[in-house]
């Protein structure tokens, strides 16, 4: 199965592995920052961010690359979204394979690296949080991250730091989980971004590709 993303505002998909994705993260920069002088170091501060999001994409093998260049008000939003294959999640003791049992075996083993208590026990931070969908479950993870400044020498205009949001969704009807993650700069406050990466969360759904027949309709 496929995960859907229903993303507000505008955004493009970057055709991962090819080089037109730095091409376009450069347009996105003049787009967002025009071309004036005095804006090339906030374009460098972005283009590097977004550029070094991809790559991180790309190196995890991201099925999913998108660019965001602004909300539904406007407002400018240079964030990314990522979408990584589906992976299987362990068998636990005493869980099923429905949402709740598959989370239940999933949120020990992905929070254990970064919450441990004193007896060992995986424990939730300040940004984990729990979200239920009809058809899955959806383990949240959110770190701020420090902001990348200019290289020595270059025009000082250092990207603001970013929210990153991990997403881990139960795929329906199997012991597997996809990983959505959102990079998000933190242009407003936490709590805000916080309900819009939970929002993308909650609109994305899950899709079967489409059978022979069915493609061979579409086209007829």
């Amino acid at each position: 199965m496929r995960l859907v993303l229903a993303l507000p505002g505008r955004w493009f998909a970057l055709p991962l592995g090819e080089p037109a994705a730095r091409e376009r993260i450069a347009g996105l920069a003049r787009e967002l920052h025009g071309t004036a002088d005095d804006r090339a170091g906030a374009r460098i501060a972005l283009r590097r961010r977004l550029e070094a999001a991809l790559e991180r994409a790309e190196a995890a093998r991201a099925e999913q690359v998108h660019l965001g260049i602004a909300l539904e008000t406007g407002v400018p939003m240079p964030a990314v979204a990522s979408v990584y294959p589906a992976v299987p999640v362990p068998p636990a003791a005493g869980v099923g394979a429905d949402p709740d049992g598959v989370l239940a075996a999933l949120e020990p083993v992905v929070l254990r690296a970064a919450h441990v208590a004193g007896g060992g026990a995986p424990l939730r931070g300040p940004g984990d949080r729990i979200l239920r969908t009809r058809d899955s479950r959806i383990l949240r993870r959110a770190t701020v991250r420090a902001g990348e400044s200019e290289g020595e020498g270059e025009s000082e205009e250092g990207a603001p730091p970013s929210l990153a949001v991990d997403c881990w969704i139960t795929v329906p009807g199997a012991r597997r989980v996809v990983l959505l993650h959102l990079d998000l700069p933190l242009v407003a406050p936490e709590p805000l971004l916080l309900a819009l990466a939970d929002a993308i969360a909650f609109a994305a759904r899950f899709e079967r590709p489409a059978g022979l027949a069915e493609r061979l309709r579409a086209t007829a």
